[in-house]
């Protein structure tokens, strides 16, 4: 039976689930929450799927300048 599940969802769920248990979660980098959730969710036999709706609002509230000066950051730092 084909299952799929939103991995931003269970994302959401689970900090709020740790925020429950007095637990303040912080997005690393490696892994990335996303990835992690999505290989956490494959590992149990669901497909991750996405709401593009969501992830094209969520992209739209960073611009390219800043994502440039993100990057620039992290290069200058290794």
């Amino acid at each position: 039976m084909y299952q799929t599940y939103d991995r931003d969802r269970l994302l959401r769920q689970v900090r709020e689930l740790l925020r429950e248990e007095g637990i303040r979660p912080i997005n690393q980098t490696d892994p990335a929450p996303e990835h992690a959730a999505a290989l956490l969710l494959r590992s149990l036999g669901v497909e991750p799927v996405l709401d593009h709706v969501e992830v094209l609002k969520r992209n739209m509230d960073r611009t390219w300048e800043d994502l440039d000066d993100s990057k620039a950051d992290r290069l200058a730092k290794d």
